[in-house]
């Protein structure tokens, strides 16, 4: 049997499997171009795609063709509806599904075993509205999620046969789009995540992004450019960007053709230093949870090979970065492993994972009047999790209640970016009562993949007001599911 796991990047995925007792990852694309071949990527299909004369393209055919291409739909799961390709719109699902189809379409290419199931990895700080479109992406490209597991986990699986029983391990993942840092305790061959936080919109993207505001008004004519020429200067930027992790200085070449300016590497650290520096907090957060010796650090992701960077952590967590994984690949290479665990061919290790954040719901405060986060299920609660508590209306006789599902940072404003709504529904009462006797139990429960079920119930009928699964699908009647089908077909042909 083969086992795949996929990391689909923000800015790149790759595929890996396990079959014969063998890690391996899968070439997805056939070329690369010539100036990116010796950095890595020669494993890695970019996870862009773009349309041209109606037809769609992916990986580096759309990266390197300037103009509307498609970038950063893992980064877009959590906070958009829809995609912009060209004129159109299209769901944010569909567009992970078109990335994820053109892998499973590679494997068959290939003549490797058929990819009807795989783990598939998600960034340790996904929430669940980011997790079930990610568990449906892969549904809608013909992909059988056997689980969604985090980013940080799957890289100490890629690792699991160098670490000892009783060993804790940091797991530093910087890529394209996010940040994650997650420690890790091997107990007997499992990988039980103990602390895990980061940062959404933090990676490989926003330092090019500040690369090319630093850049740019010093560059002769750029105020004139095109957006194509000017998206022409940000791959160029990426790429020496890359290139800087080796050399003291690169050339990057200017849109126009009419020369190139040199980049040193220490005006792109002093550049990049602010962002690098929100690291620090989840840092510090995770070392302060888990307090302890940390035996194993493991940098993974493309913006963790940065040698500012891998300084930055190592000075903070006291350890030198393992340097015998592939930062590129590890990730996949651990999902593959899951995979294995999960189908039973992979029987030497296994692993646990997570809640990053609280999820609670909006209950009134007692003391202040105020309304405030109430926490069912804590952070860095094991999954799966279930837990029930019981609440009662504001005011004898109350017609109806608001049930709010929280995700976020209790100890912050209910209003803060850092908590998101994910599900709410506003219940009638049965029949006017006194409070006494108008008491619901609420129930959240956590599968293995942190997809939410929620139930809530009346304590003095027995009656179920909702029963639902926050989950791939969840909120869509057949028809809905119905139409991003028939859109995935429309670009996919």
């Amino acid at each position: 049997m083969t086992s795949y796991g996929i990391d689909f990047g923000t800015t790149n995925s790759v595929l890996a499997c396990v079959s014969g007792g063998r890690v391996a990852t899968l070439p997805l694309v056939d070329e690369i171009p010539i100036e990116w071949a010796d950095l890595g990527f020669d494993r890695v299909l970019p996870s862009s795609f773009t349309v041209t004369n109606g037809v769609p393209e992916f990986g580096w055919p759309a990266k390197t063709r300037v103009g509307h291409r498609v970038e950063a739909v893992k980064r877009m799961m959590a906070t958009d509806d829809v995609v912009p390709v060209g004129t159109a719109l299209v769901p944010v699902e569909v567009a992970g599904a078109l990335v994820l189809r053109q892998v499973r379409r590679r494997v068959d290419e290939l003549g490797a075993a058929p990819l009807s199931k795989a783990v598939v990895t998600i960034p340790a700080n996904s929430r669940g509205l980011a997790r079930a479109r990610t568990k449906l992406a892969a549904d809608l490209a013909g992909i059988e999620v056997l689980a969604l597991i985090n980013e940080p986990t799957a890289a100490a699986l890629a690792h699991a046969r160098a670490i000892a029983a009783d060993q804790r391990i940091l797991v530093f993942d910087w890529g394209g789009g996010t940040l994650d840092v997650t420690v890790l305790q091997a107990v007997e061959g499992a990988f039980i995540e103990q602390a895990s936080m980061g940062i959404q919109r933090l990676g490989g993207l926003d330092l090019d992004a500040a690369l090319l505001a630093a850049l740019e008004p010093f560059v002769p004519g750029s105020a004139s450019w095109s957006p194509a020429e000017r998206d022409l200067f940000r791959l160029n930027l990426e790429l020496g960007k890359i290139q800087l992790s080796n050399e003291a200085a690169v050339d990057i070449q200017l849109p126009d053709g009419s020369g190139a300016m040199q980049m040193k590497r220490d005006f792109f650290e002093h550049t990049i230093a602010p962002l690098l520096d929100r690291a620090r907090e989840p840092l510090e957060v995770c070392l302060r949870e888990s307090p302890g010796r940390i035996d194993h650090l493991v940098m993974v992701g493309g913006s963790s090979r940065i040698p500012s960077v891998q300084r930055f952590v190592a000075g903070i967590v006291g350890a030198e970065p393992n340097t015998e994984i592939d930062p590129m690949t590890a990730i996949a290479e651990g999902a593959a492993i899951a995979a294995g665990v999960l189908q039973g061919t992979v029987n030497d290790v296994d692993f646990h994972v997570g809640a990053e954040h609280a999820l609670g719901t909006v209950a009134r405060d007692d003391t202040t009047g105020e309304s405030r986060f109430s926490v069912l299920i804590g952070r860095n609660t094991k999954y799966p999790a279930r837990t029930t508590q019981v609440y009662t209306p504001v005011h004898d006789f109350q017609e109806e209640i608001a049930v709010l599902v929280v995700e976020g940072n209790p100890d912050k404003p209910l209003e803060h970016e850092d908590n998101v709504l994910l599900a709410d529904w506003l219940i009638p009462l049965p029949e006017k009562r006194p409070l006494a006797d108008a008491a619901v139990e609420i129930t959240y429960e956590y599968d293995v993949d942190g997809i939410l079920h929620v139930v809530v119930r009346d304590i003095a009928t027995a009656r179920v007001f909702v029963d639902e699964q926050l989950a791939p699908g969840a909120g869509r009647d057949p028809s809905e599911l119905a139409a991003l089908r028939e859109h995935l077909a429309v670009w996919a042909a």
